[in-house]
Order: structure tokens, then C-alpha cells, then sequence
């Protein structure tokens, strides 16, 4: 699967909210936000999560809103998970 596949079903995964996905999401989270990529975008402000931590937030690697890179079948860009 490619990048944007894996960000779209990220999305996909954002919006079913199942409880393997949101569990694994979870995790992610606790490691994007303390890595020292993560970056606040304006446009994300819009974007509302269940996981406030990356709620608005994107990867300063890959530029992915988190909302859906931590939900995707994609790898952190610094191979954290």
C-alpha cells in the first residue's frame, strides 16, 4: 500500500473508531507526542479527537495529521512504531 492509501484508511479508521484500532492509536500517541516532530497546524485546529494529545497536531517528518497517521497501517517516518 502506498503513503496516501495508508493515510486515507487512517482517516477510515479515524471515523470507525474501533477498539484494536483505538487501542494501537493510544500508543502511537504516547509516542508522537514526545517525539520532537510533532508540529501544531492551523488548518488541523478543526480536526477533534478523542485523543486530545495529537488533536490538531501533524508530523513535522511526513507532514501527516496524526488523527490518521497514529490509525493507519503506515510506519513512523523515525521507525518508532
Amino acid at each position: 500500500m502506498n503513503h496516501l492509501q495508508d493515510i486515507l484508511t487512517g482517516w477510515k479508521n479515524y471515523l470507525d473508531k474501533s477498539e484494536i484500532t483505538e487501542a494501537a492509536a493510544k500508543q502511537r500517541a504516547a509516542i508522537c507526542i514526545a517525539c520532537p516532530h510533532i508540529k501544531h497546524g492551523k488548518l488541523l485546529a478543526f480536526v477533534k479527537d478523542t485523543l486530545k494529545e495529537v488533536e490538531g497536531n501533524y508530523c513535522g517528518k511526513c507532514s501527516c495529521p496524526l488523527s490518521a497517521k497514529i490509525r493507519s497501517n503506515d510506519i513512523c517516518p523515525e521507525n518508532k512504531w
